[in-house]
C-alpha cells in the first residue's frame, strides 16, 4: 500500500507541476493554454518518472 501511495502522490505533483509549467511556458511563447494537452503531458512525464524511479530501485536493490 505504501509503494501504491506513494506513486499516486508523484502522479498527482507531477499533474499539478505540469500544469503550472505548462501555464508559464504558453504566457513566454504566447500561446493559447490548452489544458488537456498540459494535463496529458503532465501525465506522461510522471508516469516515465515513475517507472524510471522503480526501475532504479529495483536495480540498485542490495
Amino acid at each position: 500500500m505504501r509503494i501504491i501511495a506513494a506513486n499516486l502522490t508523484t502522479l498527482f505533483w507531477g499533474i499539478v507541476y505540469g500544469e503550472i509549467i505548462g501555464y508559464i511556458g504558453s504566457a513566454l511563447v504566447q500561446v493559447p493554454f490548452s489544458k488537456t494537452i498540459a494535463i496529458n503531458v503532465a501525465i506522461v512525464g510522471a508516469i516515465i518518472a515513475i517507472f524510471g524511479v522503480n526501475l532504479l530501485k529495483l536495480v540498485m536493490k542490495p
